[in-house]
């Protein structure tokens, strides 16, 4: 189910229960959720901008013919004055683009018997259904439901979505806020769920048809996580292992723009790569190839064509993580198979590279390189025992810190990023599979403690800034879709959580086009790369 509402002051009963049905069965049978918009179908349909009831049969074939908006399109509580669900009259707003974000159903399911609606909500789904409401109901609490004493309050309608033999009752989902019964879900015992003394037609959907997902295919069969990269020249840029092991990779024909078709950069790689771009501007991949080394292949001259592969030696157990310093030079750091990080760094800015050097202490996972506000790199790894351990540059391009400790337990690889303010904030899943944060509570300076941003995320998160500042982070939720969460100002606090859909593997990689806008890309089900991007920067989406 998705969460309990609150339909206010207005018989708009019957919406809230069809509306329920068709989120709970577009999940059923795509494995998508979505949060549909009952003020759609109640005010701006054939019923019209008023509170009066109607029936489920009524409000299902108006969503068949006409389609319910999301949520996001027409919020319930702006269809009234003041956004105050107790007061009135509503009126109909219409919904941004609603023919792209519609949901419809194929078939209407009127079920005339007990059995029948059993059967139903056993082997399909939930159904809407209607019942004379007398006022003890009011004051439900748990239990099983059973009129004493009142009279009657008049018709009500709910999502029916389960019922138990045993305690002789239906199971409902009602649209009364979750103080009203238990959460806002209830039994009803047989007896009393009637109207009019007899058990009225229950009604179910089949055949849900829900908007695009907003993912648009670009091909590939890929074998690692995305990584992307901006050319000198503005273009977005994709890498990723193909299913023959060389590295793959494409790019936009123009700034902003469109792309052009795969094409292979050979090599045999063992990892995800990471790609950085030089002081020059010039793009270099980096990945651990089949003898465990460290390879890399650099473009030749920005945005232009690129070399042959190179190996930088050592022996790594992890995806590299690149970095540059405030002086340009690259530098470069993995677990090595002693478990410690090791790291790798150019002796100049598009010069040689050093040997290889420890830096101490057992990793697990792959670590993550950042920049502090002072240019100072910074690189943060899960220790053994799942808790997050940091070292620091003590001067920009300089010497290094000893190991500390920043506490949390965490499942999964790491993202960290730069607040507008220059604060740096780590991301990872926790325990509970929320995803938790940590930041600096001043530029280049010491650290909060750990906080929950919620969710149940089943990837890495990936982190991503607004052309505002706004940081944003991007996961895989649970229903295998790409789900995020953002700063509702720049440095500041976080929205809600938010789907942007699909049916995702791994985790997600982004970056910013020349003019800002933030495009994300994830491997779907098929190993395809697939991408979405704001349609306006610190804006919606595609």
């Amino acid at each position: 189910m998705t969460p309990v509402k609150n339909q206010g002051g207005c018989g708009s009963c019957v919406s809230f229960g069809s509306v329920g049905l068709i989120e709970a069965m577009s999940h059923i049978e795509t494995g998508r959720w979505f949060d549909l918009s009952e003020a759609d179908s109640h005010f701006c349909s054939s019923h019209g901008a008023n509170c009066g009831g109607w029936w489920p049969d009524q409000c299902l074939d108006q969503i068949k013919g006409r389609g319910v908006c999301d949520e996001a399109g027409f919020p319930y509580p702006s269809a009234f004055p003041n956004n105050d669900i107790w007061s009135g009259p509503p009126a109909c707003h219409a919904a941004p683009n609603r023919p792209a974000r519609i949901s419809k159903l194929t078939a209407v399911h009127k079920l005339v018997d007990a059995n029948a609606i059993k059967n139903h909500l056993s082997s399909v789904g939930p159904v809407a259904g209607c019942f004379t409401v007398y006022n003890d109901f009011f004051n439900y609490s748990g239990g099983i439901y059973h009129h004493v004493t009142g009279d009657v309050a008049g018709g009500h309608c709910v999502l029916v979505i389960g019922y138990s033999e045993a305690e002789q009752c239906w199971i409902v989902k009602n649209s009364w806020d979750t103080t009203w019964g238990i959460g806002g879900f209830g039994k009803i015992s047989y007896d009393d769920f009637k109207y009019d003394g007899q058990l009225y037609p229950m009604y179910g959907a089949t055949g849900i048809i829900l908007p695009s997902s907003g993912w648009q295919p670009m091909g590939g069969k890929l074998t690692t996580e995305a990584v992307a990269g901006n050319n000198k020249d503005g273009r977005i840029e994709v890498f990723a292992r193909g299913t023959d092991n060389a590295l793959w990779h494409i790019w936009q024909t123009a700034p902003n723009n469109g792309w052009g078709g795969w094409a292979s950069l050979g090599g045999i790689i063992t990892s995800t790569p990471a790609v950085i771009s030089n002081a020059d501007g010039r793009l270099e991949a980096f990945a651990r190839g089949a003898d465990g080394a460290l390879w890399h292949i650099w473009q030749t001259a920005p945005s232009s064509g690129w070399s042959g592969w190179a190996s930088l030696g050592g022996g790594i157990t992890s995806d590299p993580s690149a970095v540059r310093n405030v002086d340009g030079r690259v530098e470069v750091f993995a677990r090595g198979n002693d478990g410690g990080l090791w790291h790798i760094w150019q002796g100049g800015p598009q010069r040689g590279w050093s040997g290889w050097a420890s830096l101490g202490i057992q990793i697990s996972g792959n670590p993550v390189a950042s920049n502090n506000k002072d240019g100072r790199i910074e690189v943060f790894a899960r220790a053994n025992n799942g808790a997050v351990v940091h070292l620091w540059q003590t001067a920009p391009n300089n010497g290094w810190s000893s190991w500390a400790s920043l506490g949390g337990i965490l499942t999964s690889d790491l993202a960290v990023g730069q607040n507008k303010d220059g604060r740096l904030e780590v991301f990872g899943r926790g325990t509970d599979n929320a995803l938790w944060h940590i930041w600096q509570t001043a530029p280049n300076n010491g650290w909060s403690g750990w906080a929950s941003l919620g969710g149940i995320i089943t990837s890495a998160p990936a982190l991503g800034h607004n052309a505002d500042g706004r940081m944003e982070i991007f996961a895989r939720g649970t229903d295998g879709a790409c789900w995020h969460i953002w700063q509702t100002a720049p440095s500041n606090g976080w929205s809600g959580w938010a789907s942007l859909g699909g049916g995702i593997v791994g985790d997600t990689a982004i970056v910013n086009n020349k003019d800002g806008r933030m495009e994300v890309f994830v491997r779907g089900t098929d190993l395809a790369l697939y991408h979405r991007w704001q349609t306006a920067p610190s804006n919606g989406w595609n």
